[in-house]
């Protein structure tokens, strides 16, 4: 399972795979399965699916949902409970944070006094300043039935926030496409490179960092690929997939 930003491509909204990467997963791709694992909605893969087809279950949305990429059909899914959406909106305002909803459709929807959200599956807050950044974690924390999570943002420096339902996570959706696939978590190669990285890293029995990933993630992983920009998966997938 593959994370995408810092992982798959460089930390770039239209960023894309390498030719040498998308050549060695369509090698791995006939051995073993291979899949993704990020916090981008499916609106925000297109350009990246139109030249890497992926077959099988991934994750996206942060572990809200399951999703069939051939065919596009959700397999699971897991929305935020509407009343944290709006405890979330709340506090996000009081620490003059701008919130924004990621429903069902694959939209950004800001929220509004007369919005009430419909399968909200991540309130996405992005490029959160460092200002009262980690009193607003701990707050949003307090809210029962949420996880929280950091990721790197596309812009280079800052952090972006993201909050799915406590059942939605990375570790829940690798637990789920193993489900689907008949096999154990433990057959699973995790590879990352971000905060919320961790959750799917702890969850697969190989544990892979990229050379870009941050300095406690590779403290946790069982081998450090090169980096992104030196294609680091082409690496990984010769030594763990292909054997060579």
């Amino acid at each position: 399972m593959l994370d995408v930003d810092g992982t798959l491509i460089p930390n770039n909204r239209n960023g894309l795979p390498s030719n040498a990467v998308i050549k060695a997963i369509k090698k791995a791709n006939k051995k073993i399965h291979v899949g993704i694992a990020t916090a981008r909605p499916l609106s925000v893969l297109e350009n990246i699916l139109s030249v890497l087809p992926l077959s099988g279950p991934s994750i996206i949305n942060g572990g809200s949902q399951i999703i069939d990429l051939p065919s596009q059909k959700i397999l699971k899914e897991q929305p935020i409970e509407i009343h944290d959406v709006l405890k979330i909106c709340t506090i996000a305002k009081q620490f003059k944070i701008k919130p924004i909803i990621i429903n069902d459709t694959d939209e950004d929807i800001e929220l509004s006094k007369d919005y009430k959200p419909y399968k909200p599956f991540q309130v996405y807050m992005p490029d959160v300043s460092s200002k009262n950044r980690d009193e607003f974690l701990q707050t949003i924390s307090h809210i029962s039935h949420v996880s929280v999570h950091k990721t790197v943002s596309w812009r280079r420096g800052g952090i972006d926030i993201f909050i799915t339902h406590s059942l939605a996570t990375k570790h829940h959706g690798v637990l789920e496409v193993a489900r689907i696939l008949g096999i154990t978590p433990k057959e699973i190669i995790g590879v990352g490179d971000g905060y919320n990285d961790f959750s799917l890293l702890l969850s697969c029995g190989l544990k892979i960092a990229m050379g870009n990933a941050i300095s406690d993630l590779k403290a946790i992983a069982d081998y450090t690929a090169p980096s992104v920009e030196k294609d680091g998966l082409v690496k990984v997938i010769k030594k763990f997939v292909l054997g060579v």
